[in-house]
């Protein structure tokens, strides 16, 4: 399996779809639990924390997908 492979599994409509919604809806939360206190005072925000805040949901869905994917093709 190569890296070329996995990438291109990862960019596929619906696996990337999927998982910026539900990066959306996560790190939306997250940002909210996390930063909540800053952002309704009016301070900015952590920008590096922020970024990942929705980065990581993103990352775990992509990675579930492929994995599920790579299972499926082994059977």
């Amino acid at each position: 399996m190569s890296i070329g492979h996995v990438l291109g599994m990862a960019a596929v409509p619906g696996t990337a779809l999927r998982a910026l919604k539900l990066a959306l809806v996560v790190g939306t939360l997250l940002t909210i639990i996390n930063q909540g206190d800053t952002l309704f005072q009016g301070q900015a925000p952590n920008w590096l924390k922020l970024v990942l805040t929705y980065m990581v949901p993103y990352g775990v869905s992509t990675w579930t997908s492929i994995a599920k994917d790579l299972e499926r093709a082994r059977l």
